[in-house]
């Protein structure tokens, strides 16, 4: 005689329930707002040792939000695009609301200083700004 099992109904439901746990997405909150500043260069700048000096900018209006100095290098040390920088910043709780200008601030030595400039809408909960430096 044969004996009754009951069916393991749990042993098919255990990787539905693995797989949808390991495959969300992170929580992002809708007032949450992020600006990915990305630095590369397409040129071979491998004999230039001049140094350079970035810095990161994010302004709302007048209003400076974010200054922030890189190490300096020198220009045959910027990446290739392979090696890319890359520095995620987060805009203050207070201007999450605003258009802002984004971007990369520079100085060559003994050169000048010059920019690569962006907007962000306030709409934008995430911006990248690219710039490939040439």
């Amino acid at each position: 005689m044969k004996q009754h099992q009951s069916p393991r109904w749990w042993v098919w439901l255990l990787p539905v329930l693995l797989t949808a746990a390991c495959s969300k997405d992170p929580v992002v909150t809708a007032t949450s707002r992020d600006i990915n500043y990305v630095l590369y260069t397409t040129k071979d700048f491998s004999n230039n040792n001049d140094t350079i000096r970035f810095r990161l900018l994010m302004r709302s209006g007048n209003q400076v939000l974010l200054d922030s100095p890189l190490a300096p290098m020198t220009i045959s040390q910027i990446p290739d695009s392979l090696h890319r920088m890359s520095f995620l910043k987060h805009v203050p709780s207070a201007n999450r609301n605003d258009d802002l200008v984004v971007g990369f601030l520079y100085q060559i030595d003994n050169v000048g200083n010059s920019w690569f400039l962006d907007s962000s809408k306030a709409n934008n909960r995430v911006k990248t700004v690219i710039y490939s430096f040439q």
